[in-house]
């Protein structure tokens, strides 16, 4: 009659899944840097974020990298979906 083991009948769907895959991994990475900027600023890491890098501090350094990280990803996630 029917078979038991359905799930075997279906290809697998590893062009969605890598797609679905590297989305979450853009966000994942966003996520990351995004609170690790915010986590700099609290007074329990003061000392890291007034170390001097490039001529300012570490904490303004990463602050003001948000939006270049967050524009970067956007491109790579534009020539991903081609």
């Amino acid at each position: 009659m029917s078979d038991p083991d359905i799930t075997s009948s279906h290809p697998p769907l590893t062009g969605m899944r890598r797609k679905v895959l590297v989305n979450f991994g853009l966000f994942g990475l966003f996520f990351f840097f995004y609170l690790g900027a915010a986590v700099v600023q609290t007074p329990s890491f003061k000392d890291l974020a007034t170390k001097e890098v490039f001529g300012m501090p570490f904490g303004l350094l990463v602050s003001l990298m948000i939006f270049p990280v967050s524009w970067l990803l956007i491109v790579i996630w534009f020539k991903k979906a081609r």
